[in-house]
């Protein structure tokens, strides 16, 4: 009887031994970063508005229905329609207002109208976000250093 009460456990034992036995260790030190590479594209982020548009283009929303409305107001950016582009955007806004990917392209926009106060702004909302990837990040910082 005492066997057949500790089989469920002992199984359950087994399978996380199993489990974590499997994990292969890596050593941070086996990776290797091109520093060089990487310092580049940030200092290409910062220089070039054309790469730094393209860069924010390439983040996605979650969300479907937020992934439509983005892609349509990239479409207007590309235009430099940017009325149509803000009310596409703040359509989007009405929908989520936890969206990294939403908050770069208000950024975005609001520094190519020139109204870097606003910018600014929407990259420290963006930045409050918990989840948004360490590359939505480093894009939404680029708006404050401007």
């Amino acid at each position: 009887m005492k066997l057949i009460k500790l089989s469920p456990i002992l199984l359950v034992v087994i399978g996380l031994w199993s489990c974590a036995s499997n994990q292969n260790m890596r050593e941070v030190s086996n990776y290797k970063i091109p520093v060089d590479d990487f310092s580049r594209t940030v200092e290409l982020l910062i220089s070039n508005q054309e790469f730094l548009e393209d860069e924010i283009m390439k983040i996605n929303s979650q969300n479907p229905s937020v992934q439509r409305i983005l892609l349509a107001a990239d479409s207007d950016l590309k235009q430099e329609n940017y009325i149509k582009t803000n009310s596409e955007l703040e359509r989007a806004f009405r929908i989520t207002k936890n969206d990294g990917a939403l908050y770069l392209r208000l950024a975005h926009l609001r520094y190519k109208q020139g109204l870097l106060k606003e910018s600014e702004s929407f990259a420290s909302k963006g930045l409050m976000l918990t989840n948004i990837s360490s590359w939505e990040r480093l894009l939404l910082n680029v708006y404050l250093k401007n």
